[in-house]
């Protein structure tokens, strides 16, 4: 009788033992998957160049190796563009180390009124290391087809407008594939896991 009880209770533990493995076994596969919109089959994404702030040519094609997330926008956005930053700074400070893997690149949906000394000075007061890109309305146009931007509404009585662009922001990996989309409701610490995904591969 005393056997039959032993043989139970290590069944039990064979159990519950199973029961955990396949709990972490899932959980770590959860922890794998994307949390933004991944896009399968990836893409090649879009080559372009296009001029920084300090007047020197950004070439998405040089970025390989980093995982680069692209934002198109501009500064007199009221809200989803700070917002976005935002979330870009959150990213940036919860990669740490990580982050000097990372391009954030901000692209101006608005050439007009985004100059390199507008820009300049309003991605810094998120991160100096943010990469504002604006070019001639040739260059950009060819971007925004792709990322989404550059439709400006009929200025207000004082000349001041607003401009649509993509809410999103757009994940691009180490070997220059179009990954994953982020939606604006995103929270930065979910993008954070992506991109950590993205430089673990």
């Amino acid at each position: 009788m005393k056997n039959i009880r032993w043989i139970l209770i290590g069944i039990g533990g064979l159990f519950v033992a199973v029961s955990v493995f396949f709990l972490g076994l899932q959980a770590f596969e959860k922890s794998q998957t994307f949390r933004g919109s991944a896009i399968d089959p990836a893409p090649l994404a879009l080559d372009f160049g296009l001029q920084r702030i300090d007047g020197s040519l950004f070439q998405l094609s040089d970025q390989t190796g980093n995982v680069v997330l692209i934002f198109t926008g501009y500064t007199n956005c009221p809200d989803e563009c700070p917002a976005t930053l935002g979330k870009y700074k959150q990213v940036a400070e919860q990669l740490e180390g990580g982050a000097s893997q990372v391009q954030f690149v901000f692209i101006s949906v608005d050439p007009q009124r985004d100059t390199p000394d507008r820009l300049g000075p309003y991605l810094a007061s998120f991160n100096p290391d943010f990469i504002g890109l604006t070019g001639t309305l040739e260059q950009l146009q060819r971007v925004w087809n792709v990322y989404g931007g550059g439709i400006p509404e009929a200025p207000d009585a004082d000349g001041n407008y607003e401009v649509s662009h993509s809410n999103r922001i757009w994940v691009i990996d180490r070997q220059g594939r179009l990954r994953i989309t982020f939606p604006l409701e995103m929270t930065a610490s979910d993008m954070t896991h992506d991109v950590q995904l993205l430089l673990a591969e």
